[in-house]
This record gives C-alpha cells, sequence and structure tokens, in this order.
C-alpha cells in the first residue's frame, strides 16, 4: 500500500510564512517545524526501507513459487515412475540404491561401446 503525502520534508524545510504584525514568533515557528521535519524524514526512511523489503520479498516469494512447481513437476515424474510400485514389494532404501548402481554402470557400459544386455 503506498502512501501518498502531501508535503515533502523538503518543501516542509523550504516554506516560508507571511509576516504579519499580530501573528506567532517566526523563530519558535521554525523550531516547530524543525521537529515536525525530523518526524517526516524519518517517515519517509521507514517507508523507503518497508518499500525495499517489500520488493525483496516479493522476489523471495516469486523465487519460492517457481521452485515449488518444479518440486511438484518432480513429484509427478517420480509418482509416474513408480507408480507400479506395489505396497508388498519389499521396496527399500537398499534396492533403491542397488538399482541406481546398475542403472550407473549400464551407463558406463553403453558410453564404452558394451552392451550390457549382452555379457554373461
Amino acid at each position: 500500500m503506498a502512501i501518498k503525502l502531501v508535503l515533502s520534508s523538503e518543501q516542509i524545510s523550504e516554506k516560508v510564512f507571511k509576516g504579519v504584525p499580530r501573528g506567532y514568533d517566526p523563530y519558535e515557528v521554525d523550531k516547530y517545524l524543525d521537529t515536525i521535519i525530523l518526524d517526516y524524514e524519518k517517515v519517509e526512511n521507514n517507508y523507503l526501507l518497508a518499500k525495499e523489503e517489500m520488493k525483496t520479498l516479493e522476489d523471495k516469494v516469486k523465487q519460492l513459487e517457481k521452485e515449488n512447481k518444479n518440486l511438484f513437476i518432480e513429484l509427478e515424474k517420480l509418482k509416474k515412475k513408480y507408480a507400479n510400485i506395489k505396497p508388498g514389494d519389499n521396496v527399500t532404501d537398499e534396492n533403491i540404491d542397488l538399482i541406481k548402481r546398475i542403472n550407473t554402470l549400464e551407463r558406463f557400459l553403453w558410453r564404452n561401446g558394451f552392451n550390457p544386455t549382452t555379457i554373461k
């Protein structure tokens, strides 16, 4: 939500009041306006910091949404890959590690010109 400020701290600082014979003490008005300017500058700085932080957080949300989407796609691929595994198939981490190892060795053989299905 953007803050719509009517005056900036510079506008407050540069404001010159017309002199009137029965008005306020100009020194006292300037002193009071200086106090207002300090507060106003703090508000402006806080707004700018919040705006920067919001931009950073929005970028982080976009990055996490993209990462979440990629993980969801990967999950769907793995679900399809392991869809034929039944609960009674006794699949363990050790079995999966062995299958990965066999796959790695077969790829090595294919890259070196051997057909792993013909090796006895």
